[in-house]
């Protein structure tokens, strides 16, 4: 087993503590009817996808599936609250509902804790049949073990096996939508069909550059930035994207006198602004999935991380990673600030320029 989608010690803790309190929870599903897929008629589906707006991109192709297979059911997306309106606006589920839960912000608050408790079994009154978490997260499998559907599945990365009806191993080598895909087709789901989808390519549309993430150890310097901007506006258009992250940079070229377009707005607006532009740069974070989903080519720098693992899904896809392993001292299991910063102007520009190169030609 290769482990880079947990932190070790997270791991190890989380398997002691379901350890632990694994013999509260089998005592009370003594109490709770066991059912079998076999004698379940799926008529609603929750799942659970609630850390990150990125992660719903990811598991899309696994929502289809479920439909595909169990059509006449409804299915219920449980997503952060920063997602709701774009997820809603995207009609990859029947119905959307918002969630905060403390652990995707390490909080442990006993009150926050009890109140998603509450929250949980707030959706006993539905009478789910099937729910599903893709994540293998100990506290995400104790969430759905109290919505108390029929059928509960998930993976044990962390433990907690007796949270579902069906546990499944966590293939920590596979593509996160991979491991969603291969998920619901231990339950006998099968790939949606569909049509290919149409690529997008607006020749006239700008190069977007969307420089901010979540995570500062994820984001490339701004000097880099700056210095990639102004050597692709010479034969180019560029946006940038105004985020809270993006604030400096943007004010930088600006006092430069560089004359740059920038986009504001929320997630939606952005989705249906992004869908005629040229294509997108970015770091390792939600743009470039929207981007990849839409169809649009997408340039994406990576930094220690394993793009094998979360990558965007597209056909007009590049990676830029540093050329050399990581050497440096630093205080994140996963992720380096040495390592993208180590990456050049130049390779991203390089990857810029034969993507557009590859899609011209296959227009």
């Amino acid at each position: 087993m290769t482990n880079q989608v947990y932190n070790p010690k997270f791991l190890f803790l989380s398997r002691i503590i379901s350890v632990i309190i694994a013999p509260f929870y089998l005592f009370f599903n003594l109490f709770r009817k066991t059912y079998s897929l076999d004698e379940v008629e799926i008529k609603s589906i929750l799942v659970s996808e609630y850390h990150r707006i990125g992660d719903v991109f990811l598991i899309i192709p696994a929502l289809k599936a479920l439909k595909s297979t169990f059509p006449d059911s409804k299915l219920v997306l449980l997503c952060c609250k920063s997602a709701k309106d774009l997820v809603t606006d995207l009609n990859i589920a029947d119905e959307v509902v918002s969630v905060f839960v403390p652990w995707t912000n390490w909080e442990w608050s006993p009150v926050k804790w009890l109140r998603v408790r509450s929250l949980a079994r707030s959706f006993r009154k539905r009478n789910i049949d099937l729910t599903i978490d893709f994540k293998g997260d100990l506290r995400n499998s104790w969430f759905l073990w109290h919505v108390g559907s029929k059928i509960r599945l998930g993976y044990t990365a962390t433990g907690g096996s007796y949270f579902f009806t069906y546990p499944k191993s966590f293939p920590f080598e596979e593509h996160q939508t991979q491991r969603a895909l291969s998920l619901i087709y231990s339950i006998g789901c099968k790939k949606a069909g569909s049509k290919e989808k149409k690529r997008i390519y607006n020749d006239s549309g700008s190069i977007v550059c969307h420089a901010g993430a979540a995570d500062p150890k994820r984001t490339w310097s701004i000097e880099k930035w700056t210095e990639l901007i102004k050597s692709i506006s010479r034969y180019e258009n560029i946006s940038v994207v105004k985020t809270p992250e993006t604030e400096d940079l943007i004010q930088q070229l600006k006092e430069q006198e560089f004359s740059i377009d920038v986009f504001e707005g929320n997630l939606v607006t952005f989705k249906n602004w992004l869908k005629n532009q040229k294509l997108l740069i970015g770091t390792d974070s939600m743009p470039g999935h929207l981007a990849s989903y839409l169809g649009l080519p997408v340039v994406s720098v990576f930094g220690l991380q394993n793009p094998k693992l979360t990558k965007p899904i597209g056909k007009w896809t590049e990676i830029v990673t540093p050329n050399t392993s990581c050497k440096h001292k630093r205080d994140h299991w996963r992720l380096c600030e040495k390592c993208i910063s180590s990456i050049s102007v130049h390779q991203v520009e390089s990857a810029v320029n034969n993507l557009l190169l590859q899609v011209k030609r296959q227009e």
